[in-house]
């Protein structure tokens, strides 16, 4: 009976130690769970701080990032420097930016006669031989007023043995145009005139003859030293 009692006393004792441990196990495990709870939170905090610097890189002092500043605020604009380039020159050289260029249908016919002779040797009853007949010759009512079919300087205006009274104007780009057996010339030498400006009027001259006694314009058109054919109207 005795060793009963002693029996059921240790059952209890080791019951009551086993509670104990049990406790202080439970309360070990909650505190260690708070302290990881605790600790996860500033390592959030840092891994999106870290997320946050690397979306915009800072790679120098506040110094260079400012001197990095203003290179780029004080980079010229090439687009801009290249549209005040095309117009200076569109002022230069106009809207379409190109030169012009000088041909023969900037030199037509500067009247609507009949051709009675073009460019060719001829044979001369005035001068009893042949001669290089170098333009081409519109017959035309006497005294018709002949104006420039294009501008250009004067470079002779006066009597030619074979043209008669000529004018002779130097219209650029290695261009030139004269007008033969012409009567009361309107321009000098030296002077420049506009397209449709007035040089004389229709005559005759000497290297007609023996072709037709009517009045005519003799009409050559040059470039660079080589005789070209007018486009007629």
């Amino acid at each position: 009976m005795k060793n009963r009692k002693l029996s059921t006393s240790g059952v209890l004792v080791w019951s009551f130690f086993i509670l104990i441990g049990s406790l202080i196990v439970y309360i070990g495990y909650r505190s260690t769970l708070s302290e990881s709870v605790h600790n996860r939170s500033p390592i959030t905090n840092q891994v999106a701080r870290a997320v946050s610097v690397n979306a915009v890189p800072n790679t120098g002092t506040a110094g260079e990032n400012e001197l990095l500043q203003s290179e780029t605020e004080d980079r010229p604009n090439i687009n801009q420097e290249d549209q005040e380039t095309q117009k200076e020159l569109m002022l230069v050289y106009g809207e379409n930016n190109n030169e012009k260029v000088w041909g023969l249908k900037d030199a037509p016919c500067p009247v609507n006669g009949n051709v009675l002779r073009g460019i060719g040797n001829y044979y001369s009853e005035s001068f009893g031989d042949y001669h290089f007949h170098a333009g081409v010759d519109y017959a035309v009512l006497e005294g018709t007023v002949i104006r420039a079919t294009q501008g250009g300087k004067v470079t002779f205006s006066g009597l030619d043995p074979l043209l008669g009274q000529k004018v002779t104007l130097d219209c650029g780009e290695g261009w030139s145009v004269t007008y033969g057996g012409l009567d009361n010339l309107r321009v000098k030498v030296g002077e420049t005139v506009e397209a449709h400006d007035a040089l004389g009027q229709v005559g005759l001259y000497p290297g007609a003859e023996g072709v037709s006694d009517q009045p005519q314009l003799h009409y050559e058109l040059w470039h660079e030293n080589e005789i070209q054919r007018p486009e007629h109207n």
